[in-house]
């Protein structure tokens, strides 16, 4: 895969746009690991991250680094997505569950702690901009509490808190 593309996509990349929708999954199997029967999502409709610094490592004491959002929340990679080429595979329950991160073009995308050249972007189904890291395509959990939680860390075993190369976050050793 060239880089080229994806860079010139990065640096047009702007504030992180995340969508997460309210609901519960009705009473039926919860694939997405939102949570039981009365599971409600209580996340606002739209987050903007502040101008600034927009990807961030950060040091966990259970995962090691993580990559958050310019508000501090976790960033996530699914096992069910690919990297070559970048893919997402979470549309609809899915997404609502796992909000994708999506770019917002037009300013400049700030890093710090994640290499320039592992973030790209791909073009969802819907026409949105989802930011990729390492190729991964990235989402927050919608079920996280609060900024800098990672509560959707090995959720259905195909969940996982994305670092800086866009692998999976793992306990430091």
């Amino acid at each position: 895969m060239s880089r080229s593309p994806a860079l010139a996509a990065v640096a047009a990349v702007g504030a992180i746009v995340l969508t997460a929708c309210a609901g519960s999954d009705g009473g039926t199997a919860d694939p997405y690991g939102v949570g039981g029967e009365s599971a409600e999502i209580a996340a606002p409709e739209t987050l903007t991250a502040p101008e600034g610094t927009v990807l961030t490592a950060n040091g966990t004491a259970q995962l090691g680094t993580v990559v958050v959002d310019g508000l501090g929340w976790t960033l996530y990679r699914f096992d069910d997505d690919t990297a070559q080429p970048p893919a997402s595979n979470c549309a609809g329950d899915c997404a609502a569950a796992w909000p994708p991160v999506l770019a917002e073009p037009g300013t400049p995308l700030e890093l710090e702690g994640v290499a320039q050249e592992a973030v790209g972007t791909i073009t969802r189904p819907d026409g949105g901009v989802q930011l990729t890291i390492g190729g991964w395509p990235v989402y927050r959990y919608a079920a996280d509490p609060a900024p800098g939680a990672t509560d959707g860390h090995g959720v259905g075993e195909k969940w996982f808190a994305v670092d800086p190369e866009g692998g999976r976050a793992a306990a430091p050793q």
